[in-house]
């Protein structure tokens, strides 16, 4: 067997993260269960693969399989509606060919084909599928998941705004075609687009222990001075990059209620452009408010983030969607104690290895009686999900049930936090820090767990401990290279592909993201 990743590009990102610790982790296996050849197809870009990656596969070192690096400049974006599929699937094929990659023994493990990057690529993909190479597709994100840039990419080159034609194009299906997600709540996503369960496999990211973790005592001092903090403040480190989906208003508001030795620090900026008015608008109204709170404290590199979270006392996350949630992993291996917002989607397969998560709500309910202009949120909201329909060119669900809907997400006089448009976000944070102790009383009033939670009390050593030991052994790369290999073999013991059809439910993917429930509006917010 023979198996070639594939990537638009190999530049600093998720995605290439997971390619590096996928071939990392299948060098964990025996000899005899590993693929004889891995190839990595990529775009060209490759500025985030790690240095030492091409030293060990240039020397052999890293496993005693070959390894084959193969740019292709056609595979990267290309967002022009100009579709030149035929000649891509050649393209790669001639790629592959010209480096022993034939269908009959090669498996393609394909990231991100359906995202709306590269036009093309997913008629190619079929196509490909047609020529006979057994494809394990690995869906990371969704275009349909508030990604409507991307998905209108896809419907103007495709010529169509139906949903189930674009689904169509997105997703092929057929004997030797199967596909893998981060978590099962995006595996029963696919499932309700018709793709048949034999053909569906959950494949975790690997969790890499942190390198080089100094003691809390011993960098302690350095790190808060560095940081211009006093040298007996609570450090809570929240360590990703500031984007929109990240609910930076959310750290805000934990900042101003806080106890006054307590400093929050957000790690890294925003990269993408899109990004940054977001962010910027969020670091200014904390500096204009002289909360307690640091922004792009590790924008120095790797060394400066472990340092800075090796000097932190706790770890939070106020996230409202991860692909796969890394820092409810990682938290445990750092040795610190997690606070913050669940995402139950995605925690819910950590918690059934036996990870516990003491420190997180599901929600932070707000009183509507400290919001400014409540009698306005309703129509805000239904404002918020009609935007979201319009830009994914589709109907509406009835207004009734719309109504409906958001008369239950503030029920007993409350609505999640996260729920809120910016604007009614920073009036709640204005309230919280003119008055903290009072806001706090009634925040804690209508979240009886959440002092509790923040004060991390429950997180002993024990309890991190014991959540340390089920990560390093359910998510190592070692069992992680055990699952992949697995995969592989299911997929390489089905006959090649022939005939290739679209998945039959594949609008619901779409159906299924657009609920009301879902829409957060500080995700699209310009």
């Amino acid at each position: 067997m023979q198996v070639v990743f594939v990537h638009y590009h190999l530049n600093a990102g998720g995605v290439t993260q997971v390619i590096v610790n996928q071939i990392r982790a299948l060098a964990q296996l025996d000899v005899e269960q590993r693929p004889e050849r891995v190839g990595v197809l990529y775009g060209g870009r490759h500025e985030g693969w790690p240095p030492q990656m091409w030293d060990d596969i240039e020397s052999g070192t890293l496993a005693p399989f070959d390894e084959v690096l193969m740019p292709l400049a056609s595979l990267d974006y290309a967002q022009l509606p100009t579709l030149r599929e035929e000649e891509l699937a050649a393209e790669v094929t001639a790629t592959l060919t010209a480096n022993g990659f034939a269908p009959g023994d090669t498996l393609l493990h394909i990231h991100n084909h359906t995202l709306g990057k590269n036009m093309s690529w997913p008629g190619a993909v079929k196509l490909l599928a047609e020529r006979g190479y057994r494809l394990l597709l690995e869906i990371h994100d969704f275009a349909e998941d508030f990604r409507p840039a991307n998905y209108r990419h896809l419907a103007v080159a495709w010529g169509t705004d139906d949903p189930q034609q674009i689904a169509a194009r997105q997703y092929p299906t057929g004997v030797g075609i199967h596909y893998a997600t981060l978590t099962s709540r995006d595996r029963e996503l696919l499932s309700t687009a018709g793709i048949t369960s034999e053909r569906l496999h959950t494949l975790p990211n690997p969790v890499a222990e942190f390198p080089d973790l100094r003691p809390r005592d011993e960098v302690g001092a350095s790190v808060r001075a560095e940081l211009g903090i006093p040298a007996d403040s609570r450090l809570v480190v929240y360590p990703v990059r500031g984007i929109r989906r990240k609910n930076l208003g959310e750290l805000l508001l934990h900042a101003a209620i806080s106890p006054d030795d307590t400093w929050h620090a957000l790690t890294l900026a925003p990269e993408n452009p899109v990004e940054l008015p977001s962010y910027e608008r969020w670091r200014d109204l904390s500096e204009s408010l002289e909360l307690r709170c640091l922004w792009n404290t590790c924008g120095g590199g790797t060394s400066q983030f472990l340092n800075v979270l090796a000097a932190s006392d706790v770890m939070i996350t106020t996230s409202v969607a991860e692909g796969f949630g890394m820092v409810f992993l990682e938290a445990p291996l750092a040795g610190k104690p997690l606070v913050g917002r669940d995402l139950p989607g995605i925690t819910r397969d950590f918690k059934s290895e036996g990870v516990v998560f003491p420190g997180l709500y599901e929600s932070l309910q707000i009183p509507l009686e400290l919001v400014e202009q409540r009698d306005d949120l309703p129509e805000v909201m239904r404002i918020a999900y009609q935007w979201a329909c319009e830009a994914y060119a589709v109907p509406q669900d009835e207004e009734s049930k719309v109504a409906s809907t958001i008369d239950n997400l503030m029920g007993d006089g409350a609505i999640d936090f996260a729920l809120l448009p910016s604007r009614f976000q920073e009036q709640l944070i204005r309230a919280a820090t003119k008055d903290p102790s009072g806001f706090r009383e009634k925040l804690f009033a209508a979240n009886p767990q959440l002092e509790s939670q923040l004060s991390a009390a429950s997180q002993t050593e024990e309890v991190i401990g014991a959540n340390a030991a089920v990560v390093r052994e359910r998510y190592s790369l070692e069992s992680i290279g055990e699952l992949l290999g697995e995969t592989y073999n299911t997929v390489m013991s089905n006959p090649q592909p022939s005939d290739v059809e679209p998945a039959p439910s594949g609008a619901k993917i779409l159906e299924q993201c657009l609920h009301i429930d879902r829409v957060h509006a500080i995700r699209f917010e310009e």
